[in-house]
């Protein structure tokens, strides 16, 4: 018997979705229709889908492939020891296996470059499913907290637990092997192209040969095992953010942030279906600590995301193949944001002579092979970068994409770049701004909220000041006063003996750390540097002094900076600082490799699997390295040159080598500054006023690139979204998102910078049980109804027991909403809510992909029987029917016949570029549109947003139709592609305003809006008249006291409003702002520093109302930045102004002064104020809607 029949057999299984199949016999395929797609054969995971529907296979298609095999049915068996089974419709039958089982293969998938297809991958083959539908996307959430009703065991289970258990039947020592891949990924890419054949070829000769020449102290192997780890141009690889490491960053983005992320995102989206889409050029600026890094990671982590669906459109792509890309300027740069430097990456010379030239045939096939798929460019401290470099990158790219235009640039590669041109520049050379490559093709976006030194606004605002100070200009005094008192505090020596010192050249660099590593160590050691003989070089009177051949003096304890790119990817870059732990000696008793441990613990992890001396150990070692600043400029004439340890002491650093850091404690001196943005660099890389130390003070040195602004002011702003919610009461905004898990995504989701906008925010798939805690996933200012999955369906039904499903609805608290839960039981997730003193009727809606379509349709069809034919009806949701496929769509079909129409019909709402999302309306739809779609890069699904005019409305009459399957809605035919709006009038009868006075506001305000300089103009003279007018305007005015006691609550309550209690903690006036605003007190920072801003640009306006108290406008603008000063009423007149509301003040026996801040009386925020305090509280309607009075019950200036 031939051997292999006594072996155990083994199957592939195409477990992943994108699998191959092999196409029919030529027979076959003659014989079809030519709009047939079944043009396949099945595979095994048509045939385990196909498996019969018995409780013998409820098993994963690991188990599946493994213990039965494929049969014809025409095979004629007689006898068989196994039962055999037919397929439910292939034409095929299984028979479970008589001896072992079959050891399985299945496709590879990369863990953390690739993880939706790795989880994928992992769910198909272990979890028991009958379907794909079942499977949850995103794929890798989905394992996590997913879970599944287990038909073998008969209860819930976490899918986790399934693919564990199953999978350990296949993989022994499954932790251990995990971590062996996650290794093996981490390494794979650092070995060059030919390793692998160089490993195979005499695999037992070289074993012994490295064996011997490993146990010699040779020093030519140290030479040959650095270049095995070179920097070249094979090594591309980035430090990848797994998903909970940059969950954090991606939940904690500001506002800025998020619509510059969501910006880029959509372009990636984009550019992942259509190549020819415009290549992005953006420049992300901003002051230091506004979150440039930060925002940078979540980029590349979302856009790396996103590309790599490119593989389940392209199947066959290369697995390795480069989308996108980090680069900076500098290792440490590079280190911070987990990417490689632009010589390393593109293969460009680190010398000047070197910029310009080409590379071989040989390299540039390799390059392209790497970088032909990019797609996505980040160039992160482009401040840094000189414009030779930034021309050599330009023509590096385009020689490595093969593009060869006049109109064609940087390879026509999307670039990201980050940076601030007011910090440092490059070093005697010019700035990238200068080149032609720059203004013309960039577009710009500013960060402006300092979230380094968040805590302390005023330090945020001088350094704002300092960072656009003129040469010629003085500086503020208070800012003089403040870097005085930095100056005495360094002379009364507050600072830690080893705070970090910042000098302008390097010989006080250099004098600083001798004299610290006098102090602080002993047992000092001098280093030489040495030959390739290993032999010490000793500067003689007759030898040229060089920079490099300075004797290191190094100790245990010193603190040390790197001053080679080691290995960039491992986080061993120029610039990276630690501490000296160890020395280690060979045989002859000299020092053969420095311990360190770094400041980072991420530095080195690479390093510590293979070093023996840093194994299991937090540090890393360094040994004698050539003088170069990059292993990639290593080459054959690098044995001529001497060797040093790549090391200097880092108690003190320069300013340009600090760009990028930030610390507690900074000690600077400002007298050798010779640039300009270099005392700004300098100030801001402390995260607090008091940790900031000036050794000397000389205020000449503070000054910006005036050549800046001019450059900025000449490059096209980002285009920005048009704001699709509208701030007016006629409108009702409205946000639906199917989720995907409320809990898990609850703090991205209370994140989303256009969530607090929404009146009404309707949510899909929460995923939520019956005991969740509800009072959990509050949202401030809103009112939750929710309803879980078990609560929709009777207990018999098929969706009863299954996890996943659930909606929800939060709706403004000072919206009137009554929840409709009078109808029957009809299996239908949904909640249904009516607007109060409106027509209106919102039903949130979620149709499962288990749920048949014809049950759907008669269960809403039903549950809308129970409405008048009068109402408003918006139904939204997700019904798992794409509006854009082709084929048969009945749900469309049926509610369109009903009378309605999907607001997003034509719009893609998922990252695939369906249309499952759905906002249906039965009522007629104005030609004015506000609605879009946006992405979030928690969920499978976008956001739909529309904004809805409540006070126009128009419905044709169709009350004598009905809900009957025979009749149908009238539908207008003529109706346009774009939407109209609802209207949900919030005030009550007594202030309402009649149309046509409605009407002509809204023209007016159209018509002024289209001039902005005459509304600002407009604006200003009323605020000057309302300043001069003020005080005799307080005096006069008063109101009739009534008989007895006359509280504030009762003045309030006589015209149907009260009094909202703000805390009274001296921000109380923007505190209350912040109420009227968005229903918190959270804000009042931003708004108060906002306000401060408008001061400071129209000083001149407002000096000659400033008092005696503070004598000049400095002085006030000075007092009303901190944090707790009561605001007077040119603070309050300001206010008005930026918010573009009229801000009302209630006072107790006066008339409600109005402050002007807006050119239309409906818009107006409400406040009550007591003088005897002073305090100010919020004011509402006695049902908690806004406030408003009519002209009749105000004063105005």
């Amino acid at each position: 018997m031939p051997l292999t029949y006594s072996s155990r057999g083994f199957v592939f299984v195409p477990a992943h979705s994108n699998s191959c199949k092999f196409l029919k016999s030529q027979n076959v395929l003659k014989e079809l229709d030519p709009d047939d797609e079944n043009i396949y054969m099945s595979n095994l995971a048509d045939k385990y889908f196909d498996r019969p529907e018995e409780p013998e296979f409820d098993i994963c298609m690991a188990d599946f492939a493994s213990e039965y095999e494929i049969i014809s049915i025409n095979k004629n068996i007689k006898n068989p020891k196994t039962p055999i089974k037919r397929l439910q419709t292939l034409n095929f039958a299984i028979k479970k296996r008589c001896n072992r089982k079959a050891i399985i293969r299945y496709p590879y998938f990369n863990r953390e470059t690739d993880r939706e297809n790795y989880f994928e991958n992992l769910l198909s083959l272990y979890l028991p499913i009958r379907s794909r539908n079942e499977l949850k996307k995103p794929y890798e959430l989905f394992y996590e907290i997913g879970e599944i009703f287990d038909v073998r065991q008969q209860c819930i289970r976490r899918v986790k637990e399934i693919v564990y258990e199953n999978r350990k039947k296949y993989e022994a020592h499954l932790k251990e092997t995990d971590e062996m891949e996650s290794l093996f990924n981490q390494l794979s890419v650092d070995m060059k192209d030919n390793e692998w054949a160089e490993i195979v070829a005499n695999k037992e000769k070289d074993n012994i040969w490295s064996g011997e020449i490993e146990l010699e102290d040779n020093p030519d192997f140290n030479i040959l095992h650095k270049r095995k780890n070179k920097n070249t141009f094979i090594d591309l690889k980035q430090t990848f953010a797994t998903t909970d490491e940059i969950r954090p960053f991606l939940e904690s983005m500001n506002y800025e942030q998020q619509e510059i992320f969501y910006y880029v995102r959509e372009w990636c989206t984009q550019r992942l279906h259509n190549p020819d889409v415009e290549p992005l050029r953006l420049f992300i600026t901003g002051g230091a600590g506004t979150g440039k890094s930060h925002l940078l990671k979540c980029l590349h982590y979302e856009a790396t995301k996103i590309f790599s669906r490119k593989k389940q459109l392209e199947p066959d792509e290369n697995i390795d193949e480069v989308h996108t890309l980090i680069t900076a300027f500098t290792g440490a740069a590079a280190v911070n944001v987990g990417g490689i430097t632009i010589h390393s990456a593109f293969g460009i010379g680190t010398q000047n002579n070197t910029l310009s030239d080409n590379l071989s045939c040989d390299k540039l096939n390799s390059y392209r092979c790497k970088l032909g798929t990019l797609k996505l460019l980040f160039v992160d401290e482009v401040s840094l970068i000189q414009a030779s470099l930034w021309g050599a990158m330009h023509s590096r790219l385009t020689q490595i994409m093969g593009i060869h235009s006049n109109t064609a640039i940087f390879g026509n590669i999307g670039i990201v770049a980050i940076g601030d041109f007011y910090q440092c520049s490059p070093v005697a050379a010019s700035s990238i701004y200068s080149s032609l490559l720059w203004s013309d093709h960039f577009e710009y976006v500013e960060l402006k909220i300092n979230e380094r030194q968040k805590t302390n606004i005023f330090f945020s605002q001088m350094l704002n000041r300092i960072r656009k100070i003129k040469k010629k200009e003085d500086m503020n005094k208070e800012d003089r006063d403040v870097l005085e008192k930095s100056h005495q505090r360094y002379l009364n020596k507050e600072y830690h003996p080893e705070a970090l010192h910042l000098f302008a050249r390097n010989a006080q660099v250099d004098a600083h750390n001798e004299d610290m590593i006098e102090k602080i160590c002993t047992n000092i050691r001098i280093f030489y540097e040495v030959n390739n003989n290993d032999k010490e070089i000793k500067s003689n009177g007759r030898t040229e002094t060089k920079k490099n051949s300075k004797p290191l003096r190094l100790a245990k304890n010193a603190r040390v900076m790197i001053t080679k790119n080691i290995c960039v990817n491992d986080g061993l870059a120029n610039g990276v600082t630690g501490r000296i732990v160890e020395f280690v000696e060979n045989n002859n008793k000299d020092v053969s490799n420095i311990i360190i441990k770094c400041d980072s613990s991420k530095v080195g992890r690479l390093h510590r699997v293979s070093c023996p001396h840093c194994h299991g150990r937090d540090t890393i070692c360094v040994m004698r390295e050539s003088n170069t600043i990059d292993r990639l400029d290593y080459d054959s004439q690098s044995k001529k040159t001497t060797k040093q340890f790549p090391l200097r002491l880092s108690w003190a650093m320069t300013i340009h080598k600090a760009q990028g850091i930030t610390v507690d404690q900074v000690v600077i001196s400002t007298k050798d500054f010779f640039g300009s943005g270099m005392g700004y660099t300098a100030l801001s890389r402390v995260r607090i006023l008091e940790g900031l130390f000036l050794i000397d003070l000389h205020f000449d040195k503070f000054y910006c690139n005036e050549n800046v602004d001019r450059v900025l002011s000449q490059m096209k702003i980002m285009r920005k979204k048009q704001l699709i919610f509208q701030e007016s009461s006629q409108f009702l905004n409205i946000l639906f998102h199917n989720i995907e898990g409320l809990k898990c995504n609850y703090k991205a989701f209370c994140n989303y910078h256009l969530l607090y906008k929404a009146d009404l925010i309707c949510l899909a798939e929460t995923w939520l049980k019956d005991d969740t805690r509800l009072d959990h996933l509050q949202l401030n200012g809103y009112n939750l109804v929710h309803k879980t999955r078990a609560c929709s369906f009777v207990s018999n039904h098929l969706l009863h027991s299954q996890k996943g499903g659930g909606v929800a609805i939060y709706f403004r608290e000072t919206i009137p909403i009554k929840k409709n839960d009078s109808y029957a039981h009809v299996n239908l997730e949904c909640i249904t809510v009516q607007i109060e003193k409106s027509n209106i009727v919102v039903i949130v809606c979620y149709r499962s992909p288990q749920q048949d379509k014809k049950e759907f349709i008669v269960n809403v069809i039903e549950h809308l029987k129970q409405f008048n034919i009068d109402k408003n009806i918006l139904l939204i949701g997700d019904f798992n029917e794409d509006s854009l496929e082709n084929k048969s769509k009945p749900i469309e079909t049926k509610l369109e016949n009903l009378g309605f129409v999907n607001m997003f019909k034509d719009m893609p709402t998922t990252n695939s570029l369906t249309s499952l999302d759905c906002v249906y309306s039965n009522f007629i739809l104005n030609k004015v549109q506000y609605r879009d779609v946006t992405g979030t890069f928690y969920s499978f699904h976008d956001a739909l947003i529309c904004s809805i005019d409540i006070e126009n409305k128009e419905k044709e009459s169709n009350k004598e139709i009905e809900f009957n399957d025979d009749e149908q809605m009238d539908t207008d035919t003529c109706l346009p592609t774009s939407l109209s709006f609802l209207e949900i009038s919030k005030e009550t009868n007594k202030r309402k305003k009649n149309t046509t006075v409605k009407s002509n506001q809204v023209f007016k305000k159209i018509k002024v809006l289209t001039n902005g300089n005459t509304r600002n103009n407009l604006l200003k003279e009323k605020q000057r008249l309302f300043l001069r007018n003020y005080t005799n305007i307080r005096k006069e005015n008063c109101i009739e006291r009534r008989r007895g006691t006359f509280s504030s609550n009762e003045q309030l309550s006589s015209i149907g409003l009260k009094k909202i209690n703000i805390l009274a903690d001296g921000n109380c006036f923007f505190r209350a702002i912040s109420h009227q605003l968005y229903r918190h007190e959270d804000d009042h920072l931003d708004i108060r520093s906002e306000t401060i801003n408008y001061l400071i640009q129209n000083m001149n306006d407002f000096a000659p109302f400033i008092d005696e108290m503070y004598s000049t406008i400095e002085n006030y603008i000075q007092q009303m930045s901190k944090d707790g000063t009561y605001a007077d009423h040119l603070t309050l007149s300001s206010t008005a102004v930026i918010i573009n509301k009229n801000i009302i003040i209630h006072e107790l026996e006066k008339k409600p002064l109005l402050i002007p801040g807006s050119d239309f009386l409906e818009d107006q925020l409400h406040l009550f104020y007591d003088p005897n305090i002073p305090h100010y509280d919020s004011v509402v309607c006695i049902d908690d809607t806004p406030a408003f009075l009519s002209s009749e019950h105000i004063v105005f200036t």
